[in-house]
């Protein structure tokens, strides 16, 4: 189902972890969600653009296991949100292994 920015930032809210825009607070809790802009495409009928569609990078930051993605894999599902499959990508932060899991959702703007 295609969802506007708006709809997707609540969702996102709704897996009760704490959201943020490009970068978490010194004293953000794992697991967070972090997502940024990452491009925008167009439809366009006449020359004229009728929705804009820009794509979110969305990463759920965690120093546990996957096991933490099912919260916001659960109210994704639940709206019918389309996004692509995740990738777990590990770093080191303070001698602790964290890892981010990555996934991709396109919104639909003006529709």
């Amino acid at each position: 189902m295609p969802i506007n920015f708006q709809q997707l930032r609540t969702i996102m809210k709704e897996s009760g972890m704490s959201v943020y825009r490009d970068s978490e607070p010194d004293d953000a809790v794992y697991p967070y969600i972090v997502y940024e802009f990452v491009n925008e495409t167009h439809k366009r009928t006449s020359n004229q653009v009728i929705i804009d569609m820009p794509l979110y990078q969305i990463a759920v930051i965690t120093n546990g296991t996957e096991s933490d993605l099912k919260a916001l894999k659960d109210v994704f599902n639940e709206y019918g949100v389309s996004y692509s499959q995740f990738e777990g990508i590990p770093y080191d932060e303070n001698d602790s292994t964290i890892t981010q899991f990555i996934t991709n959702v396109r919104c639909a703007n003006g529709f």
